[in-house]
């Protein structure tokens, strides 16, 4: 009930559900823990290409439709493309494996370092909830 109703009042005032998104977040950071942890099962596997998801900032896309606004001649002129560096994949082993385990564990990391702050920001808002409907 609680959700519902944080859920209601979080989508008519922002226009964004900030629960929803942080649910399809953690549903995202826990695919993303799938695969992998898959690339490293098959760091052994002759011929296995590492794998990933795409960036979740693409859900955001969805759901935000925020533009930059230059309100000042003294402002820097906001560009919406984001460039990324993506790492040469032109190393493999001998059998054509292509998993890095030291470039998989950092990933691994990340997302779990995300996951916590995402669990983190999820029950401080639902905290707030709660102090604002007076239960504890």
């Amino acid at each position: 009930m609680l959700q519902a109703a944080s859920a209601q009042l979080t989508a008519s005032t922002s226009g964004t559900d900030v629960l929803d998104l942080a649910t399809q977040r953690m549903h995202w950071l826990q695919s993303r823990e799938s695969v992998l942890a898959g690339n490293v099962a098959n760091a052994n596997t002759p011929g296995y290409v590492a794998r990933d998801l795409p960036q979740f900032a693409g859900v955001l896309k969805d759901h935000l439709s925020v533009s930059l606004a230059r309100t000042d001649a003294g402002h820097l002129a906001g560009s919406t493309s984001q460039s990324s560096i993506k790492k040469d994949i032109g190393s493999s082993s001998i059998d054509g494996n292509q998993v890095d385990l030291e470039t998989e564990l950092e990933k691994i990391t990340a997302t779990d370092d995300q996951q916590r702050l995402a669990t983190n920001a999820y029950s401080t808002y639902m905290s707030m909830f709660s102090i604002a409907l007076g239960s504890s």
